[in-house]
């Protein structure tokens, strides 16, 4: 069977347009590539620290700066988050909680980079740190 010239252009354009669409399809040619909203600085998480038989769990935390840390108290007994620069917000203390009982919670958001060693006032051999970055 034999074709004809304008067969063969047809026959040629619809192999070059199919390789072009099968290529640009896979390479994302056309297209922006997507931007994030916030830089990675303005990123804001969160994170979690049981405390579960009379310990902080994990007892050492590192996160980026604007991460919102939250205390779920899963003993019977409750405990009271205390950061170790005073008693009391009043008297220093950076992040201090209510005194919580089983299933209480206290969140504290870190905005400036450190290290926050706490503890828990009603057992102060429960000792813990949040490091921020």
């Amino acid at each position: 069977m034999k074709c004809t010239p304008k067969q063969f252009y047809w026959a040629i354009l619809i192999v070059v347009l199919g390789t072009f669409i099968a290529v640009t399809g896979c390479t994302g040619y056309g297209s922006s590539p997507q931007t994030p909203a916030t830089t990675p600085a303005q990123v804001t998480g969160a994170a979690t620290v049981n405390i579960q038989n009379f310990a902080f769990s994990p007892a050492s935390i590192t996160i980026p700066r604007g991460t919102t840390v939250t205390w779920v108290n899963q003993d019977s007994a409750n405990h009271r988050v205390l950061n170790d620069a005073g008693g009391s917000i009043a008297e220093g203390a950076l992040f201090s909680s209510d005194s919580l009982p089983n299933g209480g919670t206290y969140s504290f958001r870190f905005d400036s980079p450190g290290t926050y060693p706490y503890h828990c006032s009603i057992h102060p051999s429960m000792k813990a740190t949040v490091i921020v970055t």
